[in-house]
């Protein structure tokens, strides 16, 4: 369990699903200076209502802002967020956690909160009949 989950705002939930990642201000290529934007299908770790981890091998910096795609496991379209990256994790010793980054989702509007809220209540509800 990581040192923050007792102080996080928002309790999180673990969630496998696929997510699409785009960049919103460019990077810049270390070899050749020039600047570009990043977009890759990467893999929701776990889901909060304030943010999510994303598990990645080359997780962006500090700061980035990214456009979310965050594909539904019941098939619904996928719900769009913007976020910001909190913290980067970018790797880790063999057995542990993934690399990834920890994304806060940034102004989202109603829409996108009530979606997000029913994946984590469908979420619970599947985790709660599993153990069962």
């Amino acid at each position: 369990m990581s040192d923050f989950a007792a102080t996080r705002r928002h309790p999180r939930i673990a969630l496998r699903v696929p997510v699409d990642v785009s960049t919103i201000d460019p990077e810049i290529d270390p070899r050749t200076g020039r600047p570009y934007f990043r977009e890759c299908q990467e893999l929701c770790g776990n889901l909060s209502s304030g943010g999510m981890f994303i598990a990645s091998a080359d997780p962006p910096g500090p700061g980035r802002r990214l456009l979310l795609r965050i594909h539904t496991p019941n098939g619904a379209p996928p719900i769009e967020a913007v976020g910001r990256v909190a913290w980067r994790k970018p790797e880790a010793p063999v057995g542990m956690e993934q690399p990834g980054v920890g994304v806060e989702f940034l102004g989202p509007s109603e829409a996108t909160r009530a979606a997000i809220e029913r994946m984590l209540d469908c979420a619970t509800i599947g985790a709660s009949e599993r153990e069962s």
